[in-house]
């Protein structure tokens, strides 16, 4: 009986196994870096989705809240007493005051862990200055801007709340709890509002952020569109028909 002989790999059979498996590492790297960007993109819209599925609980709990108390938003008032505070008991979770594609301050100093609520957050309310302004006399005003007026925006004031802004998302780094008009660096604080959150690029004017509403709505907005052609944030005509220019949304140092 004849038995097989054993094959025995040849140095030519193994140099082209050799070349195949670089070539097969040659087309996953390709593949890898195809591939990168469209991931990255998709991260990215996960993450917007996310952020504006918060926002929406906020804004139910801002709902929530008005409900419980005779139709009125939480008073301004200065952390830990703010309104990440006041609507705790309706959102329950500390984790939906943030975004997952906003970089956070370390939790040291004032901005500690027991003040997780207002340094681990992503979101301003509408404070409604321009409401409280022309409502308010002079000295009520002072109250309401120093944090000591006891009571917060009527939501049955507001004319328009499909295209009132209640909140907004934060640039990343400030610590302002509120978007105010007539007060920050521009006369207001717009500036501490993120206009593009959700485009890879935080410092240029494209892409956009989301936005809550008083109706019970939000919308993502272009760079911009929460301002122009009208201003959003504001409920009084004078302030909704004074349009923010573009340079204006932008920090100044």
């Amino acid at each position: 009986m004849n038995l097989p002989r054993s094959r025995r790999s040849t140095p030519e059979a193994a140099a082209f196994t050799l070349i195949e498996l670089l070539v097969v590492i040659a087309i996953i790297g390709i593949l890898a870096s195809l591939l990168a960007p469209a991931l990255a993109g998709a991260k990215r819209k996960a993450h917007a989705i996310q952020c504006l599925n918060h926002e929406r609980q906020l804004n139910l709990s801002l709902g929530l809240y008005a409900d419980d108390h005779d139709e009125s938003y939480p008073p301004r008032r200065e952390p830990p007493g703010a309104w990440p505070w006041a609507l705790l008991p309706y959102y329950k979770e500390p984790k939906i005051v943030t975004c997952p594609s906003d970089r956070f301050m370390p939790l040291t100093g004032w901005l500690d862990a027991t003040n997780q609520l207002h340094a681990r957050r992503s979101f301003l309310i509408n404070g409604f200055n321009d409401y409280f302004k022309f409502a308010l006399s002079t000295e009520d005003y002072q109250a309401h801007k120093t944090w000591r007026w006891p009571v917060g925006m009527r939501r049955t004031h507001i004319p328009q709340p499909s295209d009132t802004i209640t909140f907004g998302e934060r640039r990343t780094g400030s610590v302002h709890v509120h978007m105010d008009f007539d007060q920050g660096t521009m006369g207001n604080d717009i500036e501490e509002v993120a206009q593009n959150r959700h485009t890879g690029n935080e410092g240029g004017r494209s892409g956009g952020s989301n936005f809550a509403f008083a109706d019970g709505s939000v919308r993502f907005l272009k760079f911009g569109g929460s301002v122009r052609p009208l201003n959003l944030w504001a409920v009084t005509d004078e302030w909704r028909n004074a349009p923010v220019a573009p340079e204006d949304l932008e920090k100044k140092p």
